[in-house]
């Protein structure tokens, strides 16, 4: 298959969003992320659920809501993954497994807040999109980012993680560079693939990744008219437990880079 050829089976494939899920023993969170999913009007073309390892009621769930709440018959897909497997892993395996252009990553624990939310998000992927400050052609679109808000009958300290960051400015590029996570992210494929991938690190490489798309001179569109849901977690004391598991997981991965270098050096 020749250039032009590749460009327009990439185009068309362009109206194709693939949903990717990370779960983990997820199942309190699960049916609520699925359900807004499925109920939303711009209906992805699949869904492919990475799964590391879950002893819990996690896949039983998922396998109920793909026949009895799949009015659309979305496909839904389950990667099954190694116990252990980083969250980058699992990003770049439901890549792997993805076929549209346009990769919609969504956390297990986030909730989509209404049912045009994909619909809206990905406008500016087909479509452009005009700040206040400049026209940003489709072209340099690398993907779309919102923030997690809460309900009022959220806990307190939930309140405070989601009111602690505020993007500064809708249009985010190298030169005005502030960090852009994957937990409710649309994204294109073929620019993650540009930069080399996720790579196999327990924190921080999403970021790391979405930086090094914007040094290649595109832009991620910060929508503040959307939102969503983000269930971290329903106590300070689990959410205390979460934190622990990122510096644990940070020492972690610093480590494996030691290792590395010294591996490299023999």
């Amino acid at each position: 298959m020749g250039f032009d050829e590749d460009y327009e089976m990439m185009k068309i494939n362009m109206e194709k969003i693939s949903v990717i899920i990370l779960t983990k023993n997820s199942e309190n969170n699960i049916e609520r992320c699925l359900l807004s999913i499925l109920k939303q009007t711009y209906s992805p073309f699949e869904i492919i659920v990475v799964d590391a390892g879950s002893t819990d009621h996690t896949i039983q769930m998922i396998n109920f809501h793909k026949t009895e709440t799949n009015p659309n018959n979305i496909s839904i897909k389950i990667i099954n993954e190694a116990p252990n497997t980083s969250f980058d892993k699992a990003r770049q395996s439901g890549l792997l497994h993805s076929e549209g252009e346009i990769l919609a990553y969504i956390d297990s624990d986030v909730e989509l807040s209404h049912p045009h939310w994909i619909e809206c998000m990905s406008a500016p992927m087909f479509h452009g999109y005009n700040s206040s400050e400049k026209l940003i052609p489709l072209d340099y679109i690398a993907g779309v980012q919102t923030l997690a808000k809460c309900r009022n009958t959220d806990p307190q300290f939930l309140k405070k993680i989601h009111a602690s960051f505020e993007y500064k400015s809708d249009v985010i590029g190298i030169n005005n560079y502030q960090p852009i996570g994957t937990s409710h992210l649309i994204i294109r494929k073929d620019l993650i693939q540009n930069v080399g991938g996720f790579e196999d690190t327990y924190t921080g490489e999403d970021t790391k990744l979405t930086e090094a798309i914007m040094k290649q001179g595109y832009y991620f569109i910060y929508l503040k008219s959307e939102k969503c849901y983000h269930h971290h977690a329903t106590t300070y004391t689990i959410h205390l437990k979460k934190r622990f598991r990122n510096i644990t997981n940070k020492i972690k991965d610093k480590f494996i880079q030691l290792w590395r270098r010294s591996f490299e050096r023999k």
